[in-house]
């Protein structure tokens, strides 16, 4: 908070030494005058009537609203802080895998889609001044979030995908990638990426992983794949009807790290394997670090007014003195 006019911070700082100087001297003095009784306890018995009490403390109140005016006419302001880039940031797509074998625990205490919605959050965050948008693919890809600046929108898409929810199960990369190409070819940001995100190997849709990483290059879009699980295969927890719920390790099918390893290949991006949520936090820094320039931001501030919140309890309080002044209070008996 600011003062637009703070030569009326000196006025303040007067009265405060006035209201001080009244309460602790003269009024002391004041009442020092009255009769002194040989016995407190009479003083205490006959005490102050209600009109004494409600003047005294109308003095009072007359401080409080002069403090409250000058507050009001220093103009106390708020300000908001904006920052507007002159430069246009990177464009990127994130492509996550829904499929059901992102149900697997082997990311403890996560399982695989929750350790990728975390660590593609965080990576999000990081990324002030890019527009980023979300494909969620498992047997068909479609848009979840197309590119946006507005962050705290795009990791609540994030927050809210479910596996499964595509309604087909399986593994579409190829329909993933062109699905993302589509967002990202018209941009005109200096740099274009897709990051894909997947544990399995392609085995449906309408276009082969490679092809679409050829049209990908094209656009000059690059994209970095991740792979993610562990080597040992999947763990997946079960109801045994003897055991009840119990762990198992299922060899699953093995994802195809050279169709991956190609794709980044053909865009002039690249591969990483994350085996372990770690493992994958330090992949996505790895991609944070890689895809990086830097941008002009120009930074203003907006002020709002906040003198009426003095200026009216002000009016009121001097509205009320005045009140009591000439009608009750206006002669002490």
């Amino acid at each position: 908070m600011r003062f637009a006019s703070p030569g009326y911070i000196f006025i303040f700082f007067a009265v405060l030494i006035a209201a001080f100087l009244y309460i602790n001297f003269w009024d002391k003095k004041f009442f020092n005058a009255i009769v002194i009784f040989s016995q407190a306890k009479l003083l205490k018995a006959n005490g102050l009537r209600l009109k004494e009490k409600l003047f005294k403390l109308l003095n009072i109140l007359k401080y409080v609203a002069v403090i409250l005016a000058i507050v009001a006419f220093a103009r106390p302001q708020k300000g908001t802080v904006y920052e507007r880039s002159n430069d246009r940031g990177i464009d990127i797509i994130m492509a996550l895998d829904a499929s059901t074998s992102m149900r697997s625990l082997d990311f403890r205490p996560l399982n695989r889609m929750e350790a990728a919605k975390k660590v593609t959050q965080d990576f999000i965050k990081e990324r002030k001044y890019d527009r980023i948008g979300l494909i969620v693919f498992a047997g068909l890809a479609f848009t979840q979030c197309p590119l946006t600046t507005d962050k705290d929108s795009l990791v609540e898409f994030i927050n809210n995908i479910q596996i499964g929810e595509t309604g087909i199960d399986g593994t579409a990369i190829g329909s993933a990638i062109m699905t993302s190409v589509n967002r990202l070819k018209d941009s005109e940001a200096k740099s274009k990426i897709i990051i894909l995100v997947t544990d399995g190997n392609n085995n449906t849709g309408e276009i082969d992983p490679i092809t679409a990483s050829q049209i990908a290059g094209e656009y000059n879009i690059k994209i970095y794949a991740i792979g993610v699980g562990s080597p040992e295969g999947a763990i997946y927890e079960v109801d045994d009807p003897f055991f009840g719920k119990r762990e198992v390790r299922v060899a699953q099918e093995a994802i195809n790290e050279n169709i991956l390893m190609e794709i980044a290949k053909n865009t002039g991006g690249a591969y990483f394997r994350a085996q372990d949520t770690k493992s994958f936090e330090n992949i996505m820094k790895r991609i944070d670090k890689l895809e990086k320039y830097d941008i002009e931001v120009t930074q203003f501030t907006n002020y709002d007014e906040l003198y009426k919140y003095f200026l009216i309890p002000a009016f009121i309080l001097l509205l009320l003195i005045i009140i009591l002044e000439n009608t009750y209070l206006r002669k002490l008996p």
